[in-house]
């Protein structure tokens, strides 16, 4: 376990280092040492920046479908499967048509929509009298998020200025970053993240069913409340500068829990190291496919995450 920790973290590094040397116009580092010179502006005004987006998003999507996998007890939960990032979404967009240039309420908007949104994804759950670990939550969450994707695109549709964005922002990039928008996000995933580290023994309980986690000494109900709370939190500081950004919390999990053999901090450690490591490789090669242009990075993450999700659907089925 050790050793392939020390591996993925290896990759990680390597990747960051990548990420801010290549794009569109490569640089050299002895060069982006030198003030003022091209290659120092590039790599601090612009790919850092955007580097560091990447990592954080990455956190953040890989901790929040630790989270909505183990509260739900079911793993196709993600927050774009289940209509969270698109109840972010839209969110942030109707802030961004009502009062542009307010970055700084994006964060608390698209926390209230993630929020909604999960509300309204287990109030129909539970109206159709299923558990939250039922196929019915899957189903219900589909159908939220097609809701709320209704919503963006009239949204987008009435506002001329925000059709603009919306395509990238719809599937997902970093190509329209602002630093300015950046820190408050950053602060908030970086906290949630060390909590969700906090809860990942917690994260293992509630996987037993609620007799046993009360047995323990866990308040189910409770535990699920703030895991999801925790899981929106995440999802919409992410979805507020990086738009629909799909698949990676659903993946994340899966590919930690196939090097640890199973769940516990492990998984959830090694999730944090994965996500950003694919985030940061999928802007990568929407920068280089077609330099200079660029593509957005949701496309490479669906590219990964879709065959994935029906592999989960099919041997989810043969299982049952």
């Amino acid at each position: 376990m050790a050793r392939r920790a020390a591996v993925l973290i290896l990759v990680l590094i390597l990747v960051f280092i990548c990420c801010l040397l290549q794009g569109s116009t490569g640089i050299s580092l002895a060069a982006a040492m030198e003030k003022g010179s091209v290659d120092h502006i590039i790599l601090f005004s612009v790919r850092l920046p955007r580097v560091l987006a990447c990592f954080f998003a990455g956190l953040a999507f890989a901790a929040s479908g630790c989270l909505l996998q183990a509260a739900t007890g079911n793993e196709l939960a993600s927050g774009n499967v289940i209509g969270i990032n698109s109840g972010a979404g839209f969110a942030v967009l109707l802030v961004l048509s009502l009062a542009p240039g307010c970055f700084a309420l994006l964060p608390l908007a698209a926390f209230l929509g993630a929020l909604s949104a999960a509300l309204l994804v287990f109030s129909v759950s539970s109206l159709a009298g299923a558990r939250a670990s039922g196929s019915p939550l899957i189903l219900s969450g589909v159908a939220v998020n097609a809701l709320f994707n209704a919503l963006i695109s009239t949204t987008a549709a009435l506002e001329p200025d925000v059709m603009s964005s919306y395509s990238a922002f719809s599937i997902g990039g970093f190509s329209m970053l602002s630093a300015s928008q950046l820190p408050f996000p950053f602060a908030i995933i970086a906290v949630c993240c060390a909590v969700t580290v906090l809860l990942s023994r917690s994260l293992d309980i509630i996987r037993l069913g609620d007799d046993l986690a009360s047995s323990m000494g866990l308040r189910p109900v409770r535990t699920r409340l703030v895991l999801i709370a925790l899981a929106c939190l995440l999802c919409a500081s992410a979805v507020s500068y990086c738009g629909l950004l799909g698949f990676v919390g659903l993946v994340t999990p899966h590919l930690a829990s196939m090097l640890t053999g199973g769940g516990g901090r492990k998984t959830v450690l090694l999730s944090l190291v994965i996500g950003p490591a694919l985030v940061m490789l999928s802007d990568l090669l929407a920068r280089l496919v077609i330099a200079p242009a660029e593509l957005p990075a949701g496309v490479f993450m669906a590219a990964l995450g879709v065959p994935f999700f029906v592999v989960l659907l099919i041997t989810g089925r043969k299982k049952c």
